[in-house]
Protein backbone atom coordinates (compact mmCIF):
# COMPACT_ATOMS: atom_id res chain seq x y z
CA UNK A 1 0.00 0.00 0.00
CA UNK A 2 1.25 3.25 -0.62
CA UNK A 3 0.88 7.00 0.92
CA UNK A 4 1.42 10.56 0.47
CA UNK A 5 2.62 12.12 3.71
CA UNK A 6 2.29 16.02 3.44
CA UNK A 7 4.33 18.32 5.75
CA UNK A 8 3.73 21.49 6.89
CA UNK A 9 7.52 23.04 7.12
CA UNK A 10 6.12 26.01 9.40
CA UNK A 11 5.29 22.87 12.26
CA UNK A 12 7.80 20.32 10.93
CA UNK A 13 11.34 20.72 9.65
CA UNK A 14 10.91 17.54 7.34
CA UNK A 15 14.01 18.37 5.24
CA UNK A 16 16.14 18.71 8.43
CA UNK A 17 15.61 15.68 9.77
CA UNK A 18 16.35 14.19 6.42
CA UNK A 19 19.77 15.60 6.63
CA UNK A 20 20.12 14.02 9.88
CA UNK A 21 18.93 10.96 8.61
CA UNK A 22 16.57 10.45 11.59
CA UNK A 23 13.65 8.50 11.98
CA UNK A 24 10.45 9.81 12.98
CA UNK A 25 6.76 9.94 14.05
CA UNK A 26 3.99 11.06 11.44
CA UNK A 27 0.24 11.83 12.71
CA UNK A 28 -1.85 9.24 11.57
CA UNK A 29 -5.45 11.07 11.91
CA UNK A 30 -6.81 9.98 8.56
CA UNK A 31 -6.78 6.31 7.19
CA UNK A 32 -4.78 4.64 10.83
CA UNK A 33 -7.55 1.80 9.93
CA UNK A 34 -5.30 1.27 6.78
CA UNK A 35 -1.77 1.46 7.35
CA UNK A 36 0.35 -1.11 8.04
CA UNK A 37 4.16 -1.49 8.76
CA UNK A 38 5.95 -1.70 5.65
CA UNK A 39 3.42 0.69 3.47
CA UNK A 40 5.78 2.77 1.37
CA UNK A 41 5.50 6.33 2.07
CA UNK A 42 5.87 9.67 -0.58
CA UNK A 43 7.35 12.17 1.53
CA UNK A 44 5.87 16.12 0.20
CA UNK A 45 7.05 19.20 1.65
CA UNK A 46 4.34 22.21 1.19
CA UNK A 47 4.87 25.67 1.63
CA UNK A 48 6.10 28.40 -0.65
CA UNK A 49 8.67 25.67 -2.69
CA UNK A 50 6.75 22.66 -2.06
CA UNK A 51 8.41 19.26 -3.21
CA UNK A 52 8.18 15.51 -3.20
CA UNK A 53 11.59 14.85 -1.49
CA UNK A 54 11.68 11.65 0.07
CA UNK A 55 10.81 7.88 -0.14
CA UNK A 56 10.34 5.96 3.05
CA UNK A 57 7.97 3.06 5.10
CA UNK A 58 5.95 2.54 7.73
CA UNK A 59 7.69 0.90 10.42
CA UNK A 60 5.17 0.36 13.68
CA UNK A 61 1.77 0.01 14.05
CA UNK A 62 -0.62 2.99 14.83
CA UNK A 63 -0.23 3.63 18.12
CA UNK A 64 -2.66 6.44 20.44
CA UNK A 65 -0.84 9.66 21.10
CA UNK A 66 -3.61 11.59 23.42
CA UNK A 67 -3.37 15.06 23.42
CA UNK A 68 -0.46 15.73 20.74
CA UNK A 69 -0.04 18.58 19.07
CA UNK A 70 -0.93 16.75 15.41
CA UNK A 71 -3.63 14.85 16.53
CA UNK A 72 -4.22 11.71 18.72
CA UNK A 73 -2.29 8.88 16.77
CA UNK A 74 0.46 8.08 15.33
CA UNK A 75 2.79 5.87 13.32
CA UNK A 76 6.81 6.07 13.18
CA UNK A 77 8.33 6.33 9.44
CA UNK A 78 11.50 5.20 8.33
CA UNK A 79 13.56 7.44 5.63
CA UNK A 80 14.75 5.51 2.93
CA UNK A 81 15.79 7.51 0.28
CA UNK A 82 15.71 11.52 -0.50
CA UNK A 83 15.06 12.81 -3.27
CA UNK A 84 17.71 14.60 -5.61
CA UNK A 85 16.61 16.63 -7.43
CA UNK A 86 13.31 17.17 -5.70
CA UNK A 87 10.11 16.99 -7.58
CA UNK A 88 8.94 20.21 -7.23
CA UNK A 89 5.21 21.41 -7.23
CA UNK A 90 6.45 23.63 -10.07
CA UNK A 91 7.87 20.49 -12.26
CA UNK A 92 4.70 18.66 -11.94
CA UNK A 93 2.35 20.83 -12.80
CA UNK A 94 4.21 21.71 -15.81
CA UNK A 95 4.34 18.24 -16.84
CA UNK A 96 0.24 18.48 -17.91
CA UNK A 97 0.15 14.58 -17.39
CA UNK A 98 -1.53 12.44 -14.62
CA UNK A 99 0.64 14.10 -11.64
CA UNK A 100 -0.13 17.38 -12.64
CA UNK A 101 -3.90 16.23 -12.20
CA UNK A 102 -3.41 14.94 -9.00
CA UNK A 103 -4.70 17.68 -6.59
CA UNK A 104 -2.96 17.05 -3.50
CA UNK A 105 0.33 18.26 -5.74
CA UNK A 106 -1.38 21.71 -6.46
CA UNK A 107 -3.66 22.59 -3.26
CA UNK A 108 -2.08 22.09 0.48
CA UNK A 109 -4.27 19.44 2.48
CA UNK A 110 -2.17 18.56 5.70
CA UNK A 111 -3.03 15.22 5.83
CA UNK A 112 -2.16 11.74 5.25
CA UNK A 113 -3.43 10.46 1.73
CA UNK A 114 -3.71 7.10 0.47
CA UNK A 115 -2.63 6.78 -2.93
CA UNK A 116 -5.50 4.61 -4.56
CA UNK A 117 -4.69 5.26 -8.35
CA UNK A 118 -1.81 3.25 -9.72
CA UNK A 119 -1.56 5.11 -12.52
CA UNK A 120 -0.25 7.83 -10.16
CA UNK A 121 1.86 5.12 -8.20
CA UNK A 122 3.74 3.97 -11.68
CA UNK A 123 3.71 7.46 -12.70
CA UNK A 124 5.67 8.24 -9.14
CA UNK A 125 7.71 5.55 -9.41
CA UNK A 126 8.85 6.70 -13.16
CA UNK A 127 9.84 9.75 -12.49
CA UNK A 128 11.67 9.10 -9.04
CA UNK A 129 13.60 6.10 -10.54
CA UNK A 130 16.51 8.22 -11.05
CA UNK A 131 16.42 10.52 -8.26
CA UNK A 132 16.33 8.22 -4.91
CA UNK A 133 19.54 8.60 -3.00
CA UNK A 134 19.97 6.36 -0.23
CA UNK A 135 19.90 7.74 3.38
CA UNK A 136 21.55 5.92 6.52
CA UNK A 137 18.86 4.85 9.25
CA UNK A 138 18.69 3.64 12.92
CA UNK A 139 18.82 0.00 11.92
CA UNK A 140 17.63 -1.36 15.07
CA UNK A 141 14.49 0.72 14.96
CA UNK A 142 12.81 -2.42 13.10
CA UNK A 143 13.77 -4.67 15.14
CA UNK A 144 12.60 -2.80 17.96
CA UNK A 145 9.35 -2.58 16.74
CA UNK A 146 8.42 -5.77 15.17
CA UNK A 147 6.11 -8.00 17.37
CA UNK A 148 4.04 -10.99 16.78
CA UNK A 149 1.08 -9.14 16.85
CA UNK A 150 2.81 -6.45 14.67
CA UNK A 151 3.48 -8.96 12.08
CA UNK A 152 0.25 -10.57 12.35
CA UNK A 153 -1.73 -7.45 11.73
CA UNK A 154 0.21 -6.33 8.46
CA UNK A 155 -0.33 -10.21 7.24
CA UNK A 156 -4.07 -9.30 7.46
CA UNK A 157 -3.66 -6.27 5.98
CA UNK A 158 -1.86 -7.31 2.89
CA UNK A 159 -4.05 -10.48 2.47
CA UNK A 160 -6.64 -8.20 2.62
CA UNK A 161 -5.05 -5.34 -0.42
CA UNK A 162 -4.23 -8.69 -2.46
CA UNK A 163 -8.21 -9.74 -2.15
CA UNK A 164 -9.05 -6.58 -2.65
CA UNK A 165 -6.93 -5.73 -5.66
CA UNK A 166 -7.39 -9.65 -7.09
CA UNK A 167 -11.40 -8.27 -7.32
CA UNK A 168 -10.40 -4.73 -8.75
CA UNK A 169 -8.60 -6.37 -11.33
CA UNK A 170 -10.91 -9.15 -12.07
CA UNK A 171 -14.35 -6.68 -12.30
CA UNK A 172 -11.94 -4.35 -14.36
CA UNK A 173 -11.92 -6.77 -17.29
CA UNK A 174 -15.47 -8.41 -16.87
CA UNK A 175 -18.16 -8.34 -19.62
CA UNK A 176 -19.77 -4.76 -19.40
CA UNK A 177 -23.14 -6.01 -19.58
CA UNK A 178 -21.71 -8.48 -16.74
CA UNK A 179 -20.53 -5.48 -15.01
CA UNK A 180 -23.80 -3.96 -15.33
CA UNK A 181 -25.99 -6.53 -13.72
CA UNK A 182 -22.72 -6.58 -10.94
CA UNK A 183 -23.58 -3.12 -10.26
CA UNK A 184 -27.52 -3.66 -10.14
CA UNK A 185 -27.02 -6.55 -7.20
CA UNK A 186 -24.85 -4.04 -5.03
CA UNK A 187 -27.73 -1.01 -5.35
CA UNK A 188 -30.34 -4.02 -4.51
CA UNK A 189 -27.99 -4.71 -1.16
CA UNK A 190 -27.64 -1.16 -0.55
CA UNK A 191 -31.41 -0.35 -0.40
CA UNK A 192 -32.56 0.81 -3.90
CA UNK A 193 -35.41 -0.50 -5.23
CA UNK A 194 -36.96 -0.99 -8.36
CA UNK A 195 -33.34 -1.59 -10.26
CA UNK A 196 -34.07 -1.98 -13.66
CA UNK A 197 -31.03 -2.11 -16.30
CA UNK A 198 -31.99 -0.05 -19.51
CA UNK A 199 -31.95 -1.70 -22.78
CA UNK A 200 -28.76 -0.71 -24.70
CA UNK A 201 -30.59 0.25 -27.72
CA UNK A 202 -32.50 3.41 -26.44
CA UNK A 203 -30.41 4.28 -22.72
CA UNK A 204 -28.78 7.74 -23.79
CA UNK A 205 -25.79 7.01 -21.83
CA UNK A 206 -27.67 5.29 -18.77
CA UNK A 207 -27.15 1.91 -18.14
CA UNK A 208 -29.76 1.49 -15.01
CA UNK A 209 -32.37 3.81 -13.06
CA UNK A 210 -33.56 2.45 -9.64
CA UNK A 211 -35.39 4.12 -6.93
CA UNK A 212 -33.46 4.91 -3.32
CA UNK A 213 -36.38 5.40 -0.53
CA UNK A 214 -35.11 7.17 2.38
CA UNK A 215 -37.01 6.37 5.90
CA UNK A 216 -40.22 5.21 4.02
CA UNK A 217 -40.76 9.02 3.36
CA UNK A 218 -39.06 10.19 0.68
CA UNK A 219 -38.59 8.23 -3.26
CA UNK A 220 -35.28 9.67 -4.96
CA UNK A 221 -35.37 8.27 -8.47
CA UNK A 222 -32.04 7.60 -9.79
CA UNK A 223 -29.91 7.39 -13.05
CA UNK A 224 -27.04 5.23 -13.12
CA UNK A 225 -24.21 5.40 -15.49
CA UNK A 226 -21.66 2.46 -15.46
CA UNK A 227 -18.33 2.65 -16.97
CA UNK A 228 -15.73 -0.58 -16.81
CA UNK A 229 -12.71 1.64 -18.05
CA UNK A 230 -9.39 2.43 -16.29
CA UNK A 231 -10.26 6.42 -16.35
CA UNK A 232 -13.53 8.53 -16.40
CA UNK A 233 -12.65 12.29 -17.77
CA UNK A 234 -15.36 15.09 -17.73
CA UNK A 235 -16.89 14.83 -21.02
CA UNK A 236 -18.97 11.11 -19.40
CA UNK A 237 -19.98 13.50 -16.15
CA UNK A 238 -21.79 15.97 -18.76
CA UNK A 239 -22.93 13.14 -20.98
CA UNK A 240 -25.07 12.00 -17.67
CA UNK A 241 -25.69 15.19 -16.81
CA UNK A 242 -27.47 15.68 -19.99
CA UNK A 243 -29.25 12.47 -20.22
CA UNK A 244 -31.48 13.24 -16.76
CA UNK A 245 -34.39 13.67 -16.98
CA UNK A 246 -36.73 15.95 -14.30
CA UNK A 247 -36.41 15.15 -10.59
CA UNK A 248 -33.98 12.66 -11.44
CA UNK A 249 -30.56 12.24 -9.75
CA UNK A 250 -26.99 11.12 -11.32
CA UNK A 251 -24.87 8.20 -10.22
CA UNK A 252 -21.31 7.35 -11.92
CA UNK A 253 -20.12 3.83 -10.71
CA UNK A 254 -16.58 2.77 -12.58
CA UNK A 255 -14.30 -0.15 -12.07
CA UNK A 256 -11.49 2.60 -12.88
CA UNK A 257 -10.70 6.29 -11.32
CA UNK A 258 -12.01 9.51 -12.03
CA UNK A 259 -10.04 12.49 -13.33
CA UNK A 260 -9.72 15.21 -10.95
CA UNK A 261 -11.76 17.51 -13.48
CA UNK A 262 -14.54 15.18 -13.86
CA UNK A 263 -14.84 15.32 -9.97
CA UNK A 264 -14.47 19.13 -9.86
CA UNK A 265 -17.27 19.05 -12.68
CA UNK A 266 -19.91 16.35 -10.63
CA UNK A 267 -19.75 18.99 -7.73
CA UNK A 268 -19.48 22.33 -9.05
CA UNK A 269 -21.99 23.41 -6.97
CA UNK A 270 -24.00 25.58 -9.69
CA UNK A 271 -24.51 22.40 -11.99
CA UNK A 272 -26.72 19.55 -11.05
CA UNK A 273 -24.64 17.43 -8.87
CA UNK A 274 -23.21 13.69 -9.97
CA UNK A 275 -22.88 10.98 -6.90
CA UNK A 276 -19.55 9.08 -7.90
CA UNK A 277 -17.90 5.96 -6.90
CA UNK A 278 -14.87 5.34 -8.58
CA UNK A 279 -13.55 1.22 -8.75
CA UNK A 280 -11.54 1.17 -4.92
CA UNK A 281 -15.01 2.32 -3.85
CA UNK A 282 -17.13 0.31 -5.64
CA UNK A 283 -14.61 -2.74 -4.58
CA UNK A 284 -14.84 -1.53 -0.70
CA UNK A 285 -18.86 -1.34 -0.86
CA UNK A 286 -18.46 -4.97 -2.66
CA UNK A 287 -17.34 -6.27 0.20
CA UNK A 288 -18.95 -4.64 2.81
CA UNK A 289 -21.93 -6.69 1.27
CA UNK A 290 -20.30 -10.14 0.87
CA UNK A 291 -20.49 -9.56 -2.77
CA UNK A 292 -17.67 -11.29 -5.20
CA UNK A 293 -15.71 -12.15 -1.97
CA UNK A 294 -15.70 -15.16 0.82
CA UNK A 295 -14.08 -15.05 4.33
CA UNK A 296 -11.35 -17.75 5.05
CA UNK A 297 -10.84 -17.82 9.14
CA UNK A 298 -7.86 -19.34 10.53
CA UNK A 299 -7.01 -20.83 14.32
CA UNK A 300 -4.24 -18.62 15.85
CA UNK A 301 -2.31 -20.48 18.88
CA UNK A 302 -1.39 -19.06 21.63
CA UNK A 303 0.59 -21.01 24.89
CA UNK A 304 -1.51 -21.44 27.77
CA UNK A 305 1.28 -22.64 30.53
CA UNK A 306 -0.80 -22.21 33.60
CA UNK A 307 -2.61 -25.80 32.84
CA UNK A 308 0.73 -27.14 32.87
CA UNK A 309 1.68 -27.16 36.50
CA UNK A 310 2.13 -30.26 38.51
CA UNK A 311 -0.93 -29.74 40.45
CA UNK A 312 -3.16 -28.96 37.59
CA UNK A 313 -1.76 -32.37 35.94
CA UNK A 314 -2.22 -34.60 38.95
CA UNK A 315 -5.80 -33.05 38.90
CA UNK A 316 -6.52 -34.09 35.49
CA UNK A 317 -4.75 -36.86 35.37
CA UNK A 318 -7.73 -39.51 34.94
CA UNK A 319 -9.64 -37.49 33.04
CA UNK A 320 -10.03 -37.29 29.01
CA UNK A 321 -6.81 -35.70 27.57
CA UNK A 322 -9.28 -33.08 25.82
CA UNK A 323 -9.35 -31.60 29.70
CA UNK A 324 -6.01 -29.78 28.96
CA UNK A 325 -7.26 -26.93 27.25
CA UNK A 326 -9.67 -26.11 29.57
Amino acid sequence: MDWLFQANPKRYDLIAALAAGVDEWWAMNQGRKEVSPGDRVFFWNAGENAALVAVGRITSPVRENPGGNFGDYRVDVAYDYRVDPPLSRHEILARGDVLAEFKPFSLFRGTNLRLRDPVIVAALEAELADRLVPIHVNASLDAQLRTPQSDLDAAIKHAQLRARNALLEFISTMDPTAFEWLVRALLLRLGYRDVVVTKRSNDGGIDLRATLVAGGIASLRTAIQVKRTKRVGRPVIQQLRGSLSVHESGLLITSGVIGDRAEDDATHNERQPIALVDGQHFVDLLIANGIGISEKRYSIYQPNTKILTLDHLQEISEQDLSDLDS
